[in-house]
């Protein structure tokens, strides 16, 4: 093993042990000015530290105004921002890898460190809201199977209020060394996105099949307007544009063409329902099909600001895949296949008095992940927060996708059925060494099947499991007001 990790891990002893002694005299010099807001535990709710039960705690939360029809999930609320702020964030991780060729044949333990270094910014502007979050790091290693790698992730978004209507513009943006969802390389960071867009599967590029590690350009660039029609009713209408590139490995390459535009109408403070019709449009770059999904659907929503916000929408999507074949001296001729799926997609969160779940599924059309040339999609998600006492937070998370689709080589024509079922979990414990910093602890499970061997990089795998042991130390500072 090279000595880079172990000098990361007499580094990462040292600070744990001077830290309380350094911030608390920051905690002094920051008591003479305190910063607005307040910094939350990025285990915590966003009223983290008030008693849920308490009216002081709901009274910190503005209501949850995001339409139904948008593309972005509903919330418990968000804090009230009268000031522009910046938070600067950097994190240090060791990681422990069972499998660090993620989508490949195991080459035994390997340990790497991840460093990460990034920025929240939240600008008010007369009827601009700007909310931004961005990380930047990469894995360091002197072991050939791991090698380095970069890590970039960008969420933005831009709210225009004007007199009746909103225009909202969604960016996302990942550069990640492996699939992103179920990631475990930034034990202390949740991906992908930000928040930004929804994390359901109709706007972000689907990543839900682990595949060899290499480097992955996934983006999402949406924009939205909102018109209110009246108080209770509104128009959604949103279109944009997805890509999943991969650099290092012979994957598909796609993008998706989105459109939607939907009727909000809200029946009671706390109920919302609308109808909407979507577009998905996914070309392949380096295999020749396209596929077209036309669905109408209908949602409901209900919100109690601070304690739950819950989502469904369902419907029939019509998918249409043409795939020209060449055959010899006939020229090329076009096959068209369409089918009808049942498109579902929910979401939950709830809060408790000291913990809060997340739970989504989702199913119906999808890409296919890099891998098939469009699939049959359903994905599982859950999160589970806790906070255990001042000293001692906690989180399990878990997620679970099939994929079912003809499985591509690209430059040949398509094939066979294929299937992957992808379950991961991760548990993590957390403990502050004052206001700024936090120790954590974290073990991740990643697990792989398919229907038959399936070529996702440079190795052709059945069976693939994974598992990672993390240590890190967590620094989020004050906010800055500007």
């Amino acid at each position: 093993m090279s000595m880079l990790p172990h000098r990361f891990w007499l580094a990462l002893v040292s600070i744990a042990m001077s830290a309380p002694t350094a911030l608390a005299q920051q905690q002094d010099q920051n008591q003479s000015n305190p910063p607005i807001p307040a910094y939350h535990s990025p285990l915590a709710g966003v009223d983290a530290g008030t008693d849920d039960n308490s009216a002081a705690g709901d009274q910190q939360i503005r209501p949850d105004t995001r339409p139904l029809a948008g593309a972005q999930d509903l919330s418990l609320g968000v804090p009230p921002v009268t000031h522009s702020y910046w938070q600067p964030r950097a994190d240090i991780t060791g990681i422990f890898d069972s499998n660090p060729l993620s989508g490949g044949t195991s080459g035994g333990w390997a340990a790497y460190v991840t460093p990460i270094g990034g920025i929240d910014l939240d600008r008010v502007s007369g009827n601009s809201n700007l909310t931004l979050t961005y990380i930047g790091g990469g894995t360091l290693s002197n072991n050939p199977t791991v090698g380095n790698s970069l890590i970039q992730e960008l969420g933005v978004t831009e709210k225009l209020s004007f007199h009746r209507s909103v225009l909202s513009l969604f960016e996302v943006l990942l550069y990640t060394p492996e699939t992103s969802f179920g990631y475990g390389g930034i034990a202390g960071i949740t991906l992908p996105g930000g928040g930004s867009i929804g994390g359901g599967n109709p706007f972000l590029p689907g990543q839900t099949i682990l595949t060899v590690r290499g480097q992955r350009l996934s983006n999402s660039s949406i924009a939205q307007d909102d018109i209110h029609l009246t108080s209770k009713s509104s128009l959604t209408f949103l279109g944009g544009y997805s890509l999943l590139h991969f650099f290092d490995n012979p994957l598909l390459d796609f993008g998706n063409i989105i459109f939607q535009g939907g009727y909000n109408h809200t029946l009671t403070r706390e109920d919302t329902i609308a109808v909407l019709y979507r577009f998905r449009g996914y070309r392949y770059s380096n295999f020749n099909q396209s596929i077209n999904g036309n669905a109408i659907l209908v949602s409901y929503g209900r919100r109690v600001t601070g304690r739950l916000a819950f989502q469904v929408e369902g419907g029939p999507e019509v998918a249409v895949s043409k795939i020209p074949i060449t055959s010899g001296a006939s020229g090329t001729t076009t096959t068209s296949t369409t089918q009808v799926y049942f498109t579902l997609n929910t979401s939950l969160i709830y809060r408790f008095k000291r913990a809060e779940l997340h739970l989504a599924y989702d199913h119906g059309l999808s890409s296919g992940a890099g891998v098939l040339a469009g699939s049959k999609l359903d994905t599982v998600r859950g999160t589970v927060r806790r906070e255990f006492s001042r000293n001692f937070s906690g989180s399990w998370d878990m997620g679970y996708a099939r994929n079912s689709g003809p499985l591509v080589v690209v430059g040949t024509p398509a094939t066979t059925i294929q299937n992957f079922d992808y379950w991961f979990t991760g548990v993590q414990v957390s403990h502050p060494l004052g206001r700024t910093i936090h120790l954590f602890l974290r073990y991740n499970l990643q697990y792989q099947t398919s229907s038959a061997s399936s070529c996702t990089g440079n190795t052709c795998p059945i069976n693939v499991p994974r598992n990672q042991i993390s240590l890190g130390l967590a620094w989020h500072g004050q906010p800055i007001s500007f």
